[in-house]
């Protein structure tokens, strides 16, 4: 997989000392070097495959005088990108069953049949692409057996001059995809927020 460890590119300082023919070589010798560093950022788009051990993936839903976070834990997919051109393609599936919540109480709720209802619809899944000079993920949201439009903001994670993430991060109105349930204590918005690790590293 491409990893983050790939540059997006990178000034190299050159000090050169001594006669002009050393000058000439020594300048074409960290030219090839700067060249040998730089052209993995060009090429071709990379695809990773996504994983719980790539990709975190949680829900936040305001109840009462708390935020419930979710987390996935089984989700598969992949990602596709390219981060010179700046273009990418997502699709991944969540097992709905498998979202880790805070204790059991919050659990029943959110798996109940007027919300998520794993039983009837065991997965969710986004697929989507990159916009706006990559600033934006445009795509549409499968949930409790609805597909709607779902865009979320790109965060590119940059450590060292090198890319290692790439986050998004949306909200939706539930109402839109039938999660009707619990219309008294939590709120109708739902934050989506996923970190998607690119040099092997879990994401946190």
């Amino acid at each position: 997989m491409l990893s983050a460890t790939r540059p997006y590119g990178t000034t190299i300082p050159i000090t050169i000392k001594g006669h002009p023919m050393n000058h000439a070589i020594h300048l074409a010798t960290a030219a090839s070097l700067a060249l040998v560093s730089i052209s993995p950022a060009f090429a071709s788009p990379e695809t990773l495959q996504l994983t719980p051990g790539n990709m975190l993936a949680q829900t936040h839903s305001s109840a009462m005088l708390f935020t419930v976070t979710g987390t996935y834990r089984q989700l598969a997919g992949t990602l596709t990108f390219d981060p010179v051109a700046k273009t990418c393609a997502v699709d991944v599936t969540f097992q709905t069953r498998s979202l880790a919540l805070p204790n059991a109480i919050v659990r029943g709720q959110v798996m109940a049949k007027d919300f998520l209802d794993p039983q009837k619809y065991p997965t969710s899944r986004y697929v989507g692409t990159c916009a706006d000079n990559g600033t934006m993920m445009i795509g549409n949201l499968t949930n409790h057996g609805q597909t709607h439009k779902f865009d979320m903001k790109i965060t590119y994670v940059v450590k060292d001059g090198k890319l290692i993430g790439i986050d998004t991060e949306g909200a939706f109105n539930r109402y839109h995809w039938g999660l009707n349930g619990e219309s008294m204590t939590v709120g109708k918005m739902i934050r989506v927020t996923n970190k998607i690790s690119l040099d092997g590293k879990p994401p946190t």
